[in-house]
């Protein structure tokens, strides 16, 4: 990468950290396994029919699993579950689900308990995109509770705690 391109990358690496997003934990089961990652790229697409996209690195280990199993969970963390978000972000590489509250989602894929939605998912189109694999995906369930959501601003998690902009 040229000196041009490094202060290309730090500029836009700062830019984004004023974006603020939510958290999410994919999970993925492939020959038996289960995986987990945690991302903030993810986002509605359509709803006719309901379909969303997420974003994964292909250097992750859960992309194999995602990519070859061609189905997915999609997770939407609550402010409570910044644990969470840290054990699925690459702190825990075995044992990702040990002694962690799970629900049965469709082709056995577990979601995650305590979860403020869950979206179960079949890939539909893959595109790669530098280092990262967009997967555009068709929802076959989905669920919600209220509560407050998880993100993450400026380099951390926060609380979004919600209130309505008069």
């Amino acid at each position: 990468m040229s000196r041009g391109e490094h202060a290309l990358a730090e500029a836009t690496r700062a830019a984004l950290r004023c974006v603020p997003t939510g958290i999410a934990v994919v999970t993925a089961v492939h020959e038996g396994k289960t995986r987990g990652i945690t991302i903030s790229a993810f986002t509605s697409v359509s709803l006719e029919p309901p379909t969303l996209l997420i974003c994964i690195n292909r250097q992750a280990r859960s992309y194999l699993y995602i990519a070859q199993s061609r189905r997915f969970a999609l997770n939407v963390l609550a402010a409570d579950q910044r644990e969470i978000a840290e054990r699925f972000s690459g702190k825990r590489r075995e044992r990702q689900f040990e002694d962690l509250a799970t629900l049965p989602g469709l082709g056995n894929i577990p979601l995650l308990a305590g979860a403020l939605a869950h979206f179960d998912c079949v890939v539909s189109a893959e595109h790669e995109i530098g280092s990262h694999s967009i997967f555009i995906a068709e929802i076959e369930r989905a669920a919600h509770r209220s509560g407050e959501p998880l993100g993450y601003f400026d380099g951390a998690f926060r609380s979004f705690a919600l209130e309505r902009v008069p």
